[in-house]
């Protein structure tokens, strides 16, 4: 029998970037994505993977993309409270600085809330296959080997991912700077509009069939389902803006390569989120297409926020 190859940890380091990048991508939930790392790299001192550095890049991505997918199927066999949302990452946990600028577009659209509420519509296998070719640039075999099937199946797989997509890729907006700009100066349009109950200044800056999506994942109060309609979005953030909802700190961030809000909110209610993270999507208009509102705790986490709940 032939001994197992010992890898130095050293040689795992370069890959912790993109291991989580991938893993993130398949799940939605940086804790999740974390322990798709840990796990991968445990395998590996454990003696399963080569130690030449092409082989185990490969043998990494195989790994991290099979206990991915095993992740999501669990996540969606236990069924989830209300909306999902993905947790917010800084968005520069989620680029590869050495990439051109386009690449790293690429790369945070990706990683966008947009993209990633988009993927749910997919299995793990095909949600799997998507990112591999789409992202990460992997060939066929590659993919292949991976994901446990043939060529060919993966042919038919990133087929049918394409295709239950292409309406979202359609009507997308390309990411860059001057979308960003538009993102953030809608984002500080509707703070300011909610703070000052203008309802009429909501009216012009939301789209007639803009989507609220809040994820309090069961934890924090939150609407238990996604609110449709210009009047109906309005009606909801005014009457938690009634209810005392207004944070007494604020920070803009960058998150999953968009501009963000990050929140303290302090209330005596039960189940009352005291923090919070808000983003938005235009729509082609610069009109505002959906607000995501995370409150779920256990998808805070990764993010600081100032100030203290007196």
């Amino acid at each position: 029998m032939l001994a197992a190859t010992v890898i130095d940890a050293a040689l795992l380091h370069p890959h912790r970037r993109a291991l989580f990048g991938l893993a993130y991508r398949m799940l939605g939930s940086a804790t999740d994505a974390d322990d798709v790392v840990q796990e991968t790299f445990a395998r590996a001192l454990d003696g399963g993977g080569p130690d030449e550095p092409a082989a185990l890049r490969a043998w990494l991505l195989r790994v991290a993309t099979r206990l991915a997918i095993d992740a999501l199927r669990r996540r969606r066999r236990d069924g989830y409270v209300g909306p999902w949302l993905p947790s917010p990452v800084p968005t520069e946990e989620l680029v590869d600085e050495t990439a051109d600028a386009a690449a790293r577009y690429d790369l945070l659209e990706s990683a966008s809330f947009a993209w990633l509420t988009a993927l749910e519509a997919l299995s793990p296998t095909l949600r799997a296959t998507f990112l591999l070719a789409e992202v990460f640039g992997l060939s066929g075999p590659e993919i292949a080997a991976a994901t446990g099937t043939t060529d060919g199946n993966v042919r038919i797989r990133l087929h049918r991912a394409r295709r239950a997509l292409a309406a979202f890729d359609r009507a997308r907006l390309p990411r860059g700077p001057e979308a960003i700009e538009r993102a953030r100066e809608a984002l500080q349009r509707l703070g300011l509009a909610v703070a000052t109950r203008d309802r009429a200044a909501l009216e012009a800056l939301l789209s007639d069939d803009v989507v609220s999506l809040q994820d309090g994942g069961g934890e924090r109060f939150a609407a238990g389902r996604a609110i449709v309609g210009r009047d109906a979005v309005i009606d909801l953030h005014l009457r938690l803006a009634d209810l005392g909802g207004m944070p007494f700190w604020v920070e803009e961030r960058s998150l999953n390569g968009a501009p963000a809000v990050a929140a303290r909110i302090a209330v005596r209610r039960p189940r009352w989120p005291e923090e919070a993270v808000l983003t938005v999507d235009l729509a082609a208009d610069g009109r505002i297409a959906r607000i995501y509102t995370v409150v779920a705790p256990r998808k805070l986490g990764r993010l600081s926020f100032g100030g203290a709940v007196a």
